[in-house]
């Protein structure tokens, strides 16, 4: 489920389509609850006061962030983030971060230096 989800978030920027035209995308089991782009070095966590963020923030690329909301069963609400790198950063591969299990939280380091390597993560 969670590579359909990105593949479909991705097709329409392999289009030339911009970040916002992901909130578009209507899937049964899947609801977009954000999709924006996020200039180089403004990648504010959420969650977190401003000015206690990851210094490796800072340093990002641009891209565009899409947040989702899967729901596979009636009893599941599974959180994901989708980051892709804008323009020609890009180096045509996914890196897929995470945590196991019942661990409950999104990689934002670990998507960030899979970004800044020119991945597209998750």
């Amino acid at each position: 489920m969670r590579s359909l989800a990105i593949l479909l978030m991705a097709t329409p920027l392999a289009f030339g389509l911009g970040c916002d035209s992901v909130k578009d995308l209507h899937l049964g089991n899947m609801t977009i609850t954000a999709a924006e782009s996020v200039a180089a070095g403004q990648f504010q966590q959420p969650g977190n006061a401003k000015g206690k963020q990851n210094p490796a923030f800072t340093r990002l690329p641009a891209f565009c962030r899409v947040a989702a909301t899967l729901t596979p069963s009636s009893d599941s609400r599974i959180q994901i983030e989708v980051w892709m790198p804008e323009g020609a950063r890009w180096n045509g591969n996914l890196q897929s971060v995470g945590n196991g299990a019942w661990a409950g939280t999104i990689g934002y380091a670990a998507m960030a230096t899979a970004l800044s390597e020119g991945y597209a993560t998750a």
